[in-house]
């Protein structure tokens, strides 16, 4: 299965993301961290959007409580070609059932807010 870590870009080289990457490694054989095995591009979001459409899972961490625009969008990619994307919190998976724009004027931290199954 392949999977792709949708995070925030607050998250990267950070303790929590080593320790959320290490939790879905010992779910999953493949991981795809944009952060360690994509990086920065030039070409935009397309790069990742691109992966995300070549992955058959898509675990989101959320930060402070939302998803920026990246994050959204990566979200979004997904649910249209009906990838099953869940969310990391507390080191248990949740299905998520949508998303919603939260503050549009917040790109990187408060864009949206995610809706989990209950």
């Amino acid at each position: 299965m392949r999977v792709y870590y949708a995070h925030s870009m607050q998250i990267y080289n950070t303790e929590r993301e080593k320790n959320e990457l290490q939790i879905i490694n010992t779910m999953f054989d493949k991981t795809i961290c944009p952060n360690n095995d994509i990086g920065k591009t030039d070409r935009g979001m397309r790069v990742y959007l691109k992966i995300v459409e070549w992955a058959d899972l898509i675990i989101v961490s959320e930060y402070c409580g939302y998803v920026g625009c990246g994050v959204y969008y990566e979200i979004k990619t997904a649910i249209e070609h009906n990838i099953l994307v869940k969310c990391l919190r507390k080191n248990k998976l949740y299905d998520i059932e949508g998303l919603s724009i939260y503050d549009s004027n917040d790109l990187k931290i408060k864009y949206a807010k995610l809706k989990i199954k209950k």
